[in-house]
């Protein structure tokens, strides 16, 4: 029922749901939400995001790192653009 607490037995049966990858029709918005339940799931660590508003600039927001940091993660996401493969 939507609204209500889930119960213990609903809880656990949450675990069970498996996330499907991210998909080349995703909007901003539901990658960002997708993202938002690693966050609740997974205990992200640090994120880095980037996107592009409507007049085409460039907007970066990360957590608790420096651009040393990002360029790093960066660097892993294009290995994982080449190849498919967390590096």
């Amino acid at each position: 029922m939507r609204g209500l607490p889930r119960t213990d037995s609903e809880e656990a049966n949450m675990k069970n749901i498996l996330s499907f990858p991210a998909s080349t029709t995703m909007t901003p918005e539901q990658a960002l939400n997708s993202m938002l339940e690693f966050t609740r799931t997974d205990n992200l660590q640090d994120v880095l995001c980037v996107g592009y508003d409507a007049e085409g600039n460039l907007i970066v927001r990360s957590s608790r790192m420096d651009r040393r940091d990002a360029l790093w993660m960066a660097e892993m996401m294009r290995l994982w653009a080449i190849d498919g493969v967390q590096p």
